[in-house]
């Protein structure tokens, strides 16, 4: 694909979807392609540019899992060492099952640890005082039973970090992989500085006739930068894809090749339903028509990016935007770049062929909990529908098939539908887990 024809793709998906603005980075065969579009905020004529930083949401794992990897290629860290060897704040948990989460549990989320977990203050930034915190909550399961993605788990990895590297979390990732790769840092929480380069503003798009971005602030609690506190372009996404993919002039030398394939490979024991086809360490699985693309995604309040990379050939796709219409409009451009020879991975989801339940929904309702997270399942209308909502004002109708499988589609603002599950004790056949976007909730107790 041409420049010209991909920045008029995007301008056209940016415009259907009320995007504001947006960045798409190509390197394929060899070769980089950038194109931006839009503005950084609606109602001004800043544009987006190559260096314009946007907030990264969960891709900031992926560079939390590299530098996990360089720490273990120095021999600071170990894959499959209980975590608790290194956290004074795991040592004597109340819950005996935190002795047991080792790195590799963590970044492949399959530690057991709630989903995300907050400090009272969440302007604390002590990642020792936070990780102290989540010693004394009650994880979901044994650790290595099943996939429950955490930002809580990642949290504790930059504590983690921290110990290895005798600076803070945030001065790690700066002088071990971001310097190194070539990117200006910029931190969204945490207490360091934002950096000097312009930071877009997030957007949220309501349904509706109108569809119209309005600006949202930013809300990342400090002591979550090593889940979501980075920003930065598609061009250090690529960046960061090309270390991976050992293209990069330095990569062997900032990351060797068995580091790489070790984080790379795909971990039996993370079944990432609905969010993905497969997880490695830090890094998840896409299928696509040429074979698994690694990469994330991320969402920030009023924004997304999305990463993918694919190792056979060496071809990389970044995108950022900063509107919550983001996924969306990435979908769509992932069918574009098929049609133009690039078969980006994307995890999509095959619909249920169970029949759709119409009736009896009363033996999914119910409250659901990961941690602090609430979900309420009711019936709405006539009582053959259900709707789901939380405290943050998410309110999603689910379709129900007769596998126990749904899809979630918001009503309070414009994104792509989610897919999820219920899962039953095999003993009884009673409802007693919900998986939603890769996160897991147990059915509480009614009250």
């Amino acid at each position: 694909m041409e420049a010209p024809l991909a920045a008029d793709r995007l301008r056209r998906l940016t415009h259907d979807h009320s995007v504001p603005g947006a960045q798409l980075t190509i390197h394929r065969a060899g070769e980089s392609m950038s194109v931006t579009t839009g503005v950084t905020r609606v109602g001004t004529t800043r544009q987006v540019t190559a260096d314009t930083a946007f907030a990264l949401g969960s891709v900031t794992k992926a560079f939390t899992a590299t530098v996990t990897a360089q720490l273990v290629a120095q021999g600071d860290l170990e894959w499959d060492d209980p975590v608790a060897e290194y956290l004074a704040e795991f040592d004597g948990a109340e819950d005996d099952r935190f002795s047991a989460v080792t790195l590799r549990h963590l970044l492949s989320h399959t530690a057991g640890l709630v989903a995300d977990h907050e400090l009272d203050d969440a302007r604390e930034s002590s990642l020792a005082r936070y990780t102290a915190s989540v010693a004394a909550t009650s994880p979901l399961h044994e650790p290595g039973h099943f996939f429950s993605y955490s930002n809580t788990g990642y949290n504790v990895v930059g504590r983690v970090i921290e110990t290895a590297g005798d600076m803070k979390w945030q001065a790690v990732v700066e002088n071990l992989l971001l310097r190194p790769l070539g990117i200006d840092p910029v931190f969204l929480s945490g207490g360091f500085a934002g950096g000097l380069r312009t930071l877009a503003d997030g957007h949220a798009v309501r349904p509706g006739r109108e569809r119209a971005a309005h600006p949202v602030d930013p809300y990342v609690p400090a002591g979550w930068a090593p889940a979501s506190g980075l920003a930065g372009s598609a061009d250090d996404l690529v960046a960061l894809a090309a270390l991976h993919l050992g293209t990069h002039p330095g990569a062997d030398t900032l990351l060797p090749a068995t580091d790489r394939a070790e984080m790379a490979a795909r971990d039996p024991l993370a079944d990432a339903f609905g969010m993905a086809d497969g997880w490695g360490l830090g890094l998840a699985h896409y299928a696509s028509p040429d074979g698994t693309w690694l990469g994330h995604d991320g969402t920030a309040d009023g924004g997304t990016a999305h990463l993918r990379f694919h190792p056979a050939t060496g071809t990389a796709v970044a995108l950022t935007t900063n509107a919550t219409t983001g996924t969306l409009l990435w979908a769509d451009l992932v069918d574009t770049l098929r049609e133009h020879g690039i078969p980006v991975g994307d995890h999509r989801p095959a619909a249920s062929t169970a029949p759709a339940v119409t009736t009896g929904p009363d033996r999914f309702t119910g409250d659901y909990r990961n941690g602090d997270t609430r979900f309420a399942v009711r019936t709405r209308g006539d009582g053959s529908a259900l709707r789901l909502t939380d405290a943050t004002g998410l309110t999603a109708d689910l379709a129900l098939h007769g596998d126990l499988t749904f899809t979630a589609r918001r009503t309070d603002t414009d994104t792509a539908p989610y897919t999820g599950r219920f899962v039953t004790a095999p003993a009884t056949g009673d409802v007693v887990l919900m998986q939603l976007g890769g996160r897991s909730a147990r059915r509480t107790p009614a009250a």
